[in-house]
């Protein structure tokens, strides 16, 4: 009689008892966590019995199609750990720890994973690749927000002691029974089937009734490592193309500026900012006073979407004014020096443009770009001993950031330049520690929130003591919502920031409740100063009427939306195209009507993106020049 199947596999597991371990371990690892996973999520996932079901078993191929691409190492390493000769106790030794050195770094990476869906909702992604850059702050960041030693040594507590209990059957490891034409065999076989997975199996593989069940289906590992190996996508070979659209037309609104423009711009770009966190988007809690005051005092821009849920993102948007491109943000690629930015513009103009950050520049390539871009990049190592208080892993306290920014601002005003001065916070992010005796909640999310608007109200404040406020634009904006989590790829709520443009000597109060996009500020602003070059860029000033009623993008690292009132188009790799009708709550409500003109004018946007980006016609032209010298 031939062997079955089953006995063939408990022959494999006797011949390679270390392999088969840590594979058992490594499944009921992913099994455990996507069942902690769901039970988190399962309300705003919408599982029922034969969802959860559907979920486990795809969780499992993936976990499977995983695991094959990891056996190959494996096996290698356990074939160099036995010897035909009798093993002593340095080969046992060795075999224990590497066991339980490899089982804690699978329960590490368990473990980390579980807090990434804490923060992102989703299984490692490209975020979790880039934080591999910036170890200081990621680590550091994890260090302050939770009890890691607590945490590693619980973990290894137990792994010591699993691997003390598996010691009978992992020491068969240190004298392999196979003989080495079978071991060389195996391996070239695990080999070929890592290779044929690998090639056959991807992400499409996810299953599920929305984004949450198909994040939840897939495995950490295996998304990390597609993240990874698709770090930078081309938009003209993955995503759908069409002939150009004309741009909008637009007329003047009924004027709410001034005849005399200012001539200083400031702008505060607060991290992780969602307008749910202000009275104007519903919160009822008074964690925004100052902004919900700010906001009747200027024109605010009720409905402003984000571009992304990254902060390079937001920095993008402000600065350089186009829509988000699949990939890294232009902040990241190469050849990303003398753009068409906000502060090239200006700088032709005669203005000293500065970016200010709380934490150290390096990080997300933000000194290199702004550097590279006619800004002076200043961060934490630059500030001066009197300005570096309370601080955290990420940045210092926003207070300081804004009372050094207020002492640069005074000496470049003195000099007799006008200025642009961008700030960007980092206090209303985690771990959420700011200083003691500012407002009256604790340390935590809503605590940092409450913090960020009280010194925001203060910076405000103080600038309204100077000369040079008067003839001052401020512009007040967040980077990102505080959660991208959703139910959809994209879900339009999760892109909803509070924007605010504040100058009370040129700009009368006025709410403006039409749909808009951060690319929209930088035009806005050169609007305001009375500058042409405002025409130049991919958003449109907000001091103008157009047609329809209004536009927003909104992207993550691969999915590229055009949002309207009522509808949401979603461009994918592999030109896929989703069009979805909303409902009053701006949720996906059904599919739209085909053919759609907004499916012709969504691609065509992002199509000129691209190419601009490819054909370096992002590139910066003085205009101002040559209006000099007619």
């Amino acid at each position: 009689m031939y062997p079955t199947t089953a006995t063939r596999l408990r022959s494999l597991a006797a011949l390679y008892p270390l392999t088969t371990w840590l594979a058992v371990g490594f499944l009921l690892l992913h099994t455990g966590l996507r069942g902690v996973l769901m039970a988190q999520t399962w309300h705003a996932a919408q599982m029922t019995l034969a969802s959860a079901i559907s979920v486990f078993g795809t969780g499992l191929a993936f976990d499977l199609v995983s695991l094959a691409l990891l056996l190959p190492a494996v096996l290698l390493l356990e074939s160099a750990l036995g010897t035909r000769r009798q093993p002593g106790r340095m080969r046992h030794g060795l075999v224990l720890a590497l066991a339980a050195l490899t089982f804690f770094a699978l329960g590490f990476g368990v473990l980390a994973e579980w807090f990434f869906w804490d923060e992102f909702g989703v299984r490692f992604n490209f975020i979790a690749v880039d934080y591999l850059v910036y170890t200081q702050e990621v680590v550091g960041n994890i260090r302050e927000s939770f009890p890691v030693g607590t945490l590693l040594g619980g973990l290894a507590v137990a792994v010591l002691a699993l691997v003390w209990m598996s010691r009978g059957w992992l020491l068969r490891a240190a004298a392999p029974g196979a003989q080495r034409r079978t071991r060389v065999g195996v391996w070239l076989a695990s080999v070929a089937v890592a290779g044929m997975l690998g090639s056959a199996w991807s992400m499409d593989a996810r299953h599920g009734a929305n984004e949450y069940q198909k994040e939840l289906s897939a495995n950490g590992l295996y998304s990390f490592a597609y993240a990874f190996g698709n770090n930078e996508i081309d938009y003209f070979d993955f995503y759908a193309t069409r002939s150009q659209i004309s741009a909008t037309p637009a007329s003047t609104l009924p004027r709410i500026v001034s005849a005399t423009p200012p001539k200083n711009v400031v702008i505060v770009t607060m991290e992780s900012l969602s307008s749910s966190y202000t009275a104007h988007g519903g919160n009822t809690q008074g964690l925004t006073p100052n902004l919900d005051r700010l906001a009747e005092e200027g024109l605010f821009l009720a409905n402003l979407r984000a571009t992304g849920n990254r902060t390079v993102r937001g920095l993008e948007a402000l600065s350089l004014a186009i829509p988000p491109l699949p990939g890294h943000s232009i902040i990241w690629r190469k050849h990303n020096q003398n753009l068409e930015t906000l502060g090239a513009v200006l700088a032709d103009h005669g203005y000293v443009n500065r970016f200010m950050y709380g934490g150290y520049a390096r990080f997300d390539n933000m000194d290199a770009y702004f550097a590279g871009n006619h800004y002076q990049p200043i961060d934490r190592g630059q500030f001066p001993e009197r300005h570096r208080g309370f601080g955290n892993i990420w940045g210092v306290a926003d207070e300081h950031l804004y009372d050094y920014a207020l002492e640069q601002m005074d000496r470049d005003a003195a000099s007799g330049k006008p200025f642009l001065m961008h700030l960007m916070t980092t206090s209303n992010h985690t771990p959420f520690t700011f200083p003691e005796g500012r407002i009256d909640l604790p340390r935590g999310r809503q605590g940092a929130v409450k913090y960020s608007d009280y010194a925001v109200g203060r910076f405000i404040e103080q600038a309204r003591t100077k000369p040079w406020f008067k003839d001052t634009v401020f512009v007040l904006v967040a980077d990102h919502c505080a959660s991208s989590k959703g139910r959809t790829s994209l879900p339009p709520e999760n892109y909803h920031i509070p924007a605010i443009v504040y100058s009370p000597a040129h700009l009368a109060p006025h709410t403006d409740t039409r749909l808009a996009s951060q690319i929209d500020i930088v035009p806005t602003v050169l609007d305001l100063l009375g500058l042409p070059e405002h025409t130049r860029f991919m958003g449109r000033s907000m001091l103008h009427a157009y047609p329809d009623a209004g536009r927003a993008f909104i992207a993550t690292y691969q999915k590229l939306g055009y949002l309207t009132p009522d509808q949401l188009v979603v461009l994918s790799p592999g030109r896929q195209i989703e069009d979805w009708q909303l409902n009053a709550q701006q949720e996906l409500a059904a599919p739209a009507p085909q053919p759609d003109t907004l499916v012709a004018r969504a691609i065509g946007i992002y199509q000129d993106t691209a190419r601009r980006a490819r054909d370096d016609l992002l590139q910066h032209v003085d205009l101002s020049r040559d209006l000099r010298m007619r």
